[in-house]
């Protein structure tokens, strides 16, 4: 605990902290609630996408042999992303990315010459990487949202297990000195008082 000055001024300044950490306290405590309820709701959102991603993988391995044939196309050419659109939403405070699409890069082939499986095997990997870059996005909004939690948290925490109580301390520690110094005058009063009387009492006579 830091040394304060055992006076008025000191008193004062005391006062005024107080009363500003009691009022930021209940922005913090919202804060705080706020990035917890955003952050709950990621990890579900996190595991559907996965389970999403399992699935339709589970689907693409009844292609695989398919893609070892000749089909005058590169199937690999499907995955070539030329853009993951996202936008800046704020939350509580906290610029985070939102995820909106993935656009591929587009490739021309013969309807008419490719096996009619192409078609759907290019939905399924490109579904994949949608998810995946959509997954992405959502792990970087949860790891900026956790770390402005673990960080408020922080701050709530001082406030209400330090620098509340602690100033509350040095407020009573004031109290109690200027308080003792206040009967301390009064008693040295009624001394000098009592003296002056005697002396005056002493001349009389």
């Amino acid at each position: 605990m830091a040394e304060i000055k055992l006076n008025k001024t000191e008193l004062k300044e005391q006062k005024t902290l107080l009363d500003q950490l009691t009022k930021y306290l209940p922005t913090l405590q919202l804060k705080k609630q706020q990035l917890q309820a955003e952050v709950d709701v990621l990890y579900p959102a996190i595991e559907s996408l996965t389970q999403k991603i399992a699935q339709i993988r589970k689907e693409m391995e009844g292609f695989a042999v398919l893609f070892s044939e000749k089909t005058g196309v590169n199937v690999h050419d499907f995955t070539v992303i030329d853009k993951v659109v996202k936008e800046t939403e704020n939350i509580a405070g906290v610029d985070v990315p939102e995820y909106k699409s993935t656009l591929f890069k587009e490739i021309e082939y013969s309807l008419f010459s490719t096996p009619p499986w192409v078609d759907r095997a290019k939905e399924l990997i490109r579904s994949v990487i949608e998810l995946r870059e959509e997954k992405r996005i959502i792990e970087e909004k949860q790891s900026l949202l956790a770390e402005e939690l673990r960080q408020t948290n922080i701050k709530v925490n001082l406030f209400e297990k330090r620098m509340i109580p602690e100033c509350r301390e040095n407020i009573r520690k004031i109290k109690i000195f200027l308080g003792d110094q206040e009967i301390a005058a009064i008693c040295n009063a009624k001394i000098a008082k009592d003296k002056l009387s005697r002396k005056e009492k002493e001349a009389a006579l």
